[in-house]
């Protein structure tokens, strides 16, 4: 098992941004050309996301990637402003408009220095661009599947390096950033997971709203979540997958991202 780290993380998850993001747009062009097996084009419904279409789930990809955007250029570990979060148009520019966006993400991504100071979320993450390049990676991912599935069209394959830094991203840096709410705040937990296919596993502990990761199982969890990394992936977002779950189903659900 090779866990990616520091460079090598980044580096892979910037590819990740510009292969999800071109297959996230052409499959975005496809639905809106008629040239998929579902008819309605982009507005198509969209799976898990209440009166979510298509079109709202382009916009609201385009959106990220300008705001995530706007962050790194900043240079400041401040929260951003409001005006940084644009409206996407509701028009026959709207592809135009997310093929703009993601190409300046990738260009500040790449061309900004990973240590450059830049404001983060959640309280876990390390306030620095590099944490930027790793979550566009992985919203783009899940998001890039939620499209697939509205267009009707089989999944293509997560890299399972990747889909397991995924998980590793939404356990360690996402969840403590929902931890200050319920159930999270009042719960008393902990949860193992493991990868089947990579053989990575955590540990994670909920107390009263205090989140901590292990790096390993201790094996006396009230609960036990395991899968295929990008299977993992899926179902910590809340998406349809196949995993199992052992024990106590209310604390493996503390886990879920929101």
């Amino acid at each position: 098992m090779t866990i990616l780290t520091g460079e090598a993380l980044r580096q892979r998850c910037i590819e990740a941004v510009v292969i999800e993001g071109e297959r996230f747009g052409i499959l975005a062009q496809e639905l809106a050309s008629g040239l998929t097996d579902v008819s309605g084009g982009l507005d198509v419904p969209v799976p898990w996301v209440a009166e979510w279409r298509a079109r709202d789930l382009v916009g609201h990809v385009g959106t990220v990637h300008r705001w995530a955007t706007h962050i790194v250029r900043a240079g400041s570990t401040e929260r951003p402003p409001r005006e940084a979060t644009q409206t996407p148009p509701d028009d026959e520019n709207l592809l135009e408009w997310y093929e703009i966006g993601l190409v300046e993400l990738v260009a500040t991504l790449r061309t900004t220095p990973p240590d450059a100071p830049a404001w983060h979320m959640s309280p876990t993450a390390e306030k620095v661009v590099a944490s930027w390049s790793r979550r566009q990676a992985h919203e783009l991912t899940v998001h890039r599947m939620d499209l697939e599935f509205a267009a009707g069209v089989e999944h293509d394959p997560i890299d399972p390096d990747l889909a397991e830094d995924g998980v590793d991203e939404l356990l360690g840096i996402v969840v403590p950033r929902w931890a200050h709410t319920e159930p999270l705040a009042s719960a008393n937990a902990t949860v193992g997971v493991t990868c089947t296919d990579t053989g990575r596993s955590w540990s994670v502990t909920v107390v009263r709203g205090t989140v901590t990761v292990a790096s390993e199982r201790a094996g006396t969890e009230d609960a036990h979540l395991q899968g295929e990394a990008a299977q993992l992936l899926l179902h910590l977002w809340g998406r349809p997958a196949d995993v199992t779950v052992d024990g106590d189903a209310a604390a493996e659900a503390l886990l879920r991202g929101r």
